[in-house]
């Protein structure tokens, strides 16, 4: 068994259908949430993961759409993405689509033999909400991990690592349809059937998606914040905000 694991994708379909095209060999795909917000086709990316029969946690961007409420970003784009659900995704998704999202399951175990997987969105603490980053400090990691062990796969801090924390293997496959770590390629993370970790990246037309977002009209400042996230793979600091009075 060869795991293909994958975390926001976040509308970005090209970015999606990437990953799949150039990585072979996979045997099954696991997804840890966020399907939708800030790109351009949040439900071509739900009929993609669902057609290929992956497994997909809940993220708190498909909580906040399919129940709506906040989804809890961080403050840098918190901003961009309550305007992005309310005049984009929400208005994109079907109904069908947000029942598809509020039935996800908070966290997915599996049994690979000799490799046993805890898969959530955030951490094993708060899988909707907290922040697994990979620079904390093996004590507050381990607190996040309340006692898990074997590989615990998690998303949401759109930062592609691996590495060990207590007795868990504790890895992220990176923002699929958003990376933050200052490199925008597609990243993805293999899990082989003796517990084996690989990180890969693949490119993907980011100009494509940044196109799709002009044609839906989006206005600025929110279209040069998201194409900036895309094309630099980085959150940008000190951007102007409508709470400051920029639109």
């Amino acid at each position: 068994m060869r795991i293909l694991v994958l975390s926001d994708i976040h509308g970005n379909l090209d970015a999606l259908k990437a990953i799949l095209e150039a990585v072979r060999g996979w045997d099954e795909v696991l997804v840890l949430g966020d399907l939708v917000d800030y790109g351009p086709e949040p439900g071509e990316v739900i009929d993609e993961v669902r057609s290929i029969g992956a497994r997909v946690v809940r993220g708190n961007h498909d909580h906040a759409a399919a129940h709506g409420v906040d989804c809890r970003a961080g403050p840098q784009l918190h901003w961009v993405s309550v305007w992005f659900r309310e005049n984009v995704t929400l208005k994109l998704l079907g109904r069908g689509d947000r029942a598809y999202l509020a039935s996800l399951p908070l966290k997915l175990e599996l049994d690979l033999g000799p490799a046993r997987i805890l898969a959530v969105h955030a951490s094993p603490r708060d899988p909707l909400y907290d922040y697994l980053h990979p620079w904390l400090p093996p004590g507050e990691a381990l607190e996040r991990l309340e006692g898990a062990r074997g590989l615990v796969l998690i998303g949401h801090t759109h930062h592609q690592f691996a590495r060990v924390v207590g007795q868990a293997i504790l890895a992220n496959p990176g923002g699929a349809g958003q990376p933050r770590d200052g490199d925008p390629r597609a990243p993805y993370l293999l899990v082989d059937d003796d517990g084996r970790i690989t990180l890969g990246r693949v490119k993907y037309p980011v100009e494509a998606v940044e196109r799709k977002l002009e044609a839906l009209g989006i206005p600025e400042p929110y279209l040069g914040v998201l194409k900036y996230v895309l094309s630099r793979a980085e959150v940008p600091r000190g951007h102007p905000t409508p709470e400051r009075g920029s639109a």
